[in-house]
């Protein structure tokens, strides 16, 4: 599967993600850094610890900003909208 872009709604402002589909989870792209990943549990989606993502060919995420100056967090609201993005994606 090839890598795909979504938009999620962070801090009242929308953002364009893009998904890098790995072998048992997605990593979360932004401005050409990592951001996090994501995998399916069962039926929860969960956010993974940084040490169990390759880095891969993107540089590290640190401190990335949108262009509102908004620092990007994944929290539960963006997982939620993140895996329901893949999931329609995926249909």
């Amino acid at each position: 599967m090839t890598a795909f872009n979504i938009d999620i709604s962070h801090g009242g402002d929308a953002i364009t993600l893009t998904i890098i589909p790995k072998d048992d989870y997605f990593k979360i792209a932004y401005a050409e850094g990592i951001l996090g990943a994501i995998k399916k549990e069962g039926a929860d989606w969960i956010l993974m610890e940084p040490d169990e993502i390759a880095p891969g060919e993107l540089a590290p995420f640190e401190n990335k900003l949108t262009p509102e100056g908004k620092r990007i967090v994944l929290g539960a609201a963006e997982v939620n909208q993140i895996a329901g993005e893949i999931e329609n994606h995926l249909k």
